[in-house]
């Protein structure tokens, strides 16, 4: 059983300071250390690791966050005209469009971006053995994600409509079902959106095997427990402190392998677990050098 150990005040209150100055500086949000454009918000994803899009305030880095300079910046009522949401919409085409990032619905299936360096061991995670068939004979995959996977592997990259017509879920009464699965392979690393058309207005898919073959090639040579640190690893990098089992959900690993990377990182001096914070509740682990 892990064990607690409590931290009160005086001493709770250096330690959250430290904390969210931590995440301040890592997930740049201070003004001075914004992202200002592409090439900062590539280095910035590149340090990370991984990050939402859009999403602020989930415990991982955000880059609309990132662009923005501040903690939290609230949703504007017209996003149109809000800086940090029109480049991170920018962003969010030309990194992945080059393969410099992976870009998808992936991260808590909030649109995220993982560095290339990183996928592997998400990719390792997160894609069942045998290929998208036998995850659909175990029940794993919806009948429409099947489909629409049968389409991309047949046609190569192919746009929405197309996808739509191939699987038999052009009809708008079935839209919502299409695009529950469109979620679900890339959550699963299936499939993920390669471009977009302007007339009509359209996305372009295509399959992990087409577009990420050297991912793959490189997930094959991690296990799962290695993929699995890695990741907790620059999670507590970058974030600091969290509980395992939010991260679990979060990132999308199981439980057991995010306490096994976590154990390790306590056997190795890195963090401290089984600490009690007043505010967050259950037990957090942290980076060792901030409870000092």
């Amino acid at each position: 059983m892990l064990s607690t150990r409590p931290v009160t005040s005086p001493t709770m209150t250096n330690i959250l300071d430290a904390l969210e100055r931590h995440r301040d500086h890592h997930f740049r949000r201070v003004a001075s250390r914004r992202v200002t454009g592409e090439k900062s918000a590539l280095k910035f994803i590149e340090e990370v690791g991984f990050c939402t899009g859009f999403t602020a305030g989930m415990g991982v880095p955000c880059l609309r966050e990132a662009i923005a300079g501040m903690r939290e910046p609230s949703m504007p009522e017209h996003i149109q005209h809000d800086y940090a949401i029109g480049m991170t919409w920018r962003i969010k085409d030309s990194l992945p469009q080059r393969r410099a990032v992976y870009y998808g619905k992936v991260i808590a299936r909030r649109p995220s971006f993982i560095a290339r360096e990183m996928l592997g061991a998400f990719l390792r995670l997160r894609i069942e053995p045998g290929g998208y068939r036998k995850l659909y004979l175990r029940g794993g995959l919806s009948n429409c994600g099947k489909l629409v996977m049968d389409a991309l592997s047949k046609r190569g990259a192919a746009e929405t409509r197309v996808l739509k017509l191939s699987s038999g879920y052009a009809q708008p009464s079935r839209r919502a079902v299409f695009d529950r699965a469109m979620a679900e392979l890339q959550e699963k690393f299936l499939a993920l959106k390669v471009d977009e058309r302007a007339d009509p207005f359209s996305y372009v898919w295509d399959t992990m095997d087409h577009r990420w073959p050297d991912a793959i090639a490189q997930a094959r040579k991690l296990t799962r427990k290695e993929a699995a640190y890695v990741i907790v690893a620059k999670y507590f990098e970058t974030a600091a402190f969290g509980s395992e089992r939010a991260i679990s959900r979060l990132l999308g690993i199981d439980a057991a392998l995010v306490e096994g990377a976590a154990r390790r990182l306590e056997r190795e001096g890195a963090i401290a677990r089984g600490v009690r914070i007043d505010g967050h509740p259950g037990a957090m682990s942290l980076l060792s050098a901030l409870t000092a």
